[in-house]
């Protein structure tokens, strides 16, 4: 047995070429090609004329697909790399950009990640590595970057506000005026209404602790500016008719994550092929699946087209009636379950345009009426169940409803479902692999473009070991 050569009184700290550090087939020569592809002319005119040199884009961006690759969100530590690492000093061109310029570039280029995506889209399709005639699509909650205890509500803004009008008047404050407002307390304390565990919350503390500071300091412009985040918080939460308001990210929603809890979170959507590859993309403030369906689909269309036959497989969380019926009108071949339901107990007999019940009873067709609430005609069938009238008000997509039931029950139809696990694993690898757990930019476009960067890097993996992979 002989020791593995060493160069311990080498001469240079790399060898000859950089790229003799890593292998032939490592994921950055992709990396490198995709963005070389990229149509870099909006930042030419940005950067045209006078001034300090800026970090050409196609160098900030190869280094954060290389740190999506790697799982990496902290800027500061993605510099470390662009400095200290074989990969990324190759990537970065030497270039070593700093933390702030990394932050900044990944916050405000939503647009070019989107340009990128498509690119390397392009690059798999004509290398025959997608296959569109199957799509899963499923969402997931992603924690966003605020902090819930940090939330108010309506009733805690209306009452900061009254807080204000009874310290502030309109001119000079005397101290008669601050009599009636304090009384015997004094200026840091807080009013009784707010002097609760439950109401004394940290954003809640913060903003009593500017006004009075403010008031101490004679200061009303201070005080007005306090007094026009409350207003504009409240006018948010009307707005979106949201019952809770976050300081930190206002983007952001409460939503249920996988572990029945209640956080401030993003619902992030993926599609991806019958490969798993992710073909789109998109963060939503939506904790409801059902909305998602034909947007994410519209998506795919913008780069691929209508895709007829197309199977679309998902959960029953995405079965909403007249998006189904949108989809099957564009002649889309749908897998998606129904919710359970009483009526989903009985089975439709399109022929006889019955429902049977679980126990063989006949509901026949009695008649139709126009549902003012619903704007739609609804059929009307009855009959007797266990001994009771039963009554079913049947909406026009519940046949097509059905139909996708029936074949949802057949082995084929069952088997196809289940090859939508494919795209939990996307997210098994965005969550896992990636990182990707909670996003570290705040507001929903930067929600977008740190999920899309991921994407993005999720793809690159996957693309590469695809072409890597010797013939069968």
């Amino acid at each position: 047995m002989a020791y593995i050569k060493t160069y311990r009184n080498q001469n240079y700290l790399f060898p000859p070429k950089i790229t003799d550090l890593f292998s032939e087939n490592h994921v950055c020569y992709l990396i490198e090609q995709i963005t070389d592809s990229l149509n870099y002319s909006q930042f030419d005119e940005k950067y045209d004329g006078a001034g300090h040199p800026a970090y050409p884009p196609r160098v900030n961006l190869k280094i954060l697909l290389m740190a999506g690759v790697d799982g990496l969100t902290s800027s500061r530590k993605i510099a470390k790399n662009a400095s200290r690492d074989a990969v990324y000093i190759y990537l970065s061109e030497k270039t070593s950009p700093d933390f702030r310029t990394i932050s900044e570039f990944r916050k405000k280029n939503l647009d070019l990640l989107r340009q990128t995506s498509f690119q390397l889209m392009k690059f798999a399709s004509e290398n025959d590595l997608i296959d569109l005639s199957q799509l899963s699509i499923d969402g997931t909650t992603i924690k966003a970057d605020a902090n819930k205890s940090k939330c108010v509500d309506k009733e805690t803004l209306e009452k900061l506000e009254k807080y204000i009008e009874n310290q502030i008047k309109e001119g000079i404050r005397v101290d008669e005026e601050e009599d009636k407002v304090y009384g015997e307390m004094g200026m840091q304390e807080l009013p009784e209404d707010l002097n609760d565990n439950e109401k004394r919350k940290p954003f809640v503390n913060k903003i009593v602790e500017e006004i009075n500071k403010s008031i101490s300091d004679n200061d009303e412009k201070k005080v007005d500016e306090v007094k026009d985040k409350i207003v504009n918080a409240k006018q948010t939460l009307e707005d979106r008719n949201q019952k809770t308001y976050s300081p930190t990210d206002p983007d952001s929603r409460i939503m249920i994550n996988k572990k029945g809890g209640k956080e401030l979170s993003y619902n992030a959507q993926i599609v991806v092929d019958k490969n798993g590859l992710i073909i789109y993309n998109d963060v939503v403030q939506e904790g409801d699946d059902r909305y998602q369906l034909v947007p994410c689909i519209d998506g795919v269309e913008k780069n691929f087209g209508t895709l007829k036959d197309t199977k679309v497989l998902a959960d029953k969380g995405y079965e909403k009636a007249k998006d189904l019926k949108k989809l099957d009108d564009r002649g889309y071949n749908l897998y998606v379950p129904s919710k359970k339901s009483k009526k989903a107990e009985f089975k439709y007999d399109e022929k006889k345009d019955i429902y049977i019940s679980p126990s063989r009873e006949i509901l026949n067709k009695t008649g139709t009426y126009f549902n003012k609430k619903r704007g739609e005609h609804l059929t009307i069938y009855k009959g007797i169940v266990d001994g009771k009238e039963r009554i079913i008000h049947a909406i026009p997509e519940d046949k097509l409803i059905n139909r996708i039931k029936d074949k949802l029950e057949t082995p084929l139809g069952k088997k196809i479902l289940r090859q939508r696990q494919i795209v939990e694993k996307g997210f098994g690898d965005i969550k896992q692999n990636r990182g990707l757990r909670s996003f570290s930019l705040r507001g929903i476009q930067g929600a977008k473009t740190e999920f899309g960067l991921t994407c993005i890097a999720s793809n690159l993996v996957r693309i590469n070991n695809m072409i890597q992979k010797p013939p069968s």
